[in-house]
């Protein structure tokens, strides 16, 4: 259960009105009815639109405009939610995975708390370094020099940045307890 109540969009100030119609015009969002209140992460942010904003544009640039692929993009995205155990970043990011080209029983694997097993060097960097640095808070040698002569330091940046969004969406939805989506079937069998 929420800690949060939903926002009619009825009810909101035009900053945050302007924010839900930001959110609600994505692709994944525009089936929703009109007027419904906004899920996932959004759902908390909306109460500081000029965050949201902020957040917005660093996730508009990681995801669209920057240097990492869709591939690796949301293997790093399915990597940080599920050490955070975040059944929405994992929900909707895990068919984003497999669309974007990660072997299903790589998802599958990590959903399940496994190691998974790669046969790209470039996923394998992508992984350990990412999962080195949000579950330890560190990252060794090798798994730094593979992980920089698979991206370069741009785009070990952005990696860092990407897992930074996904650990504060994570976070957001972990600390205001959010559910997943009404009909979407929840990833991870040992949260509660």
């Amino acid at each position: 259960m929420s800690r949060l109540k939903p926002v009619q969009p009825v009810d909101m100030p035009a900053a945050q009105r302007c924010y839900y119609d930001s959110i609600k015009d994505r692709p994944n969002n525009r089936d929703l009815p009109e007027d419904t209140p906004l899920t996932g992460p959004f759902h908390a942010w909306q109460r500081s639109p000029a965050f949201a904003e902020k957040l917005a544009a660093l996730e508009q640039y990681l995801r669209k405009d920057g240097l990492l692929e869709p591939r690796l993009l949301e293997l790093a995205t399915i990597t940080v939610g599920r050490i955070w155990s975040a059944e929405i970043v994992f929900g909707s990011h895990g068919p984003a995975a497999v669309a974007a080209g990660i072997d299903s029983e790589i998802v599958e694997a990590i959903r399940r708390r496994e190691t998974p097993v790669f046969e790209k060097a470039d996923e394998a960097a992508v992984y350990n370094f990412t999962h080195q640095l949000t579950s330890v808070y560190e990252v060794d040698d090798e798994t730094y020099r593979a992980a920089l002569d698979v991206l370069g330091e741009a785009g070990l940046v952005e990696l860092i940045g990407l897992a930074g969004l996904y650990v504060t969406a994570s976070m957001t939805l972990n600390a205001f307890r959010i559910p997943v989506r009404a009909g979407i079937a929840r990833p991870y069998p040992d949260k509660q």
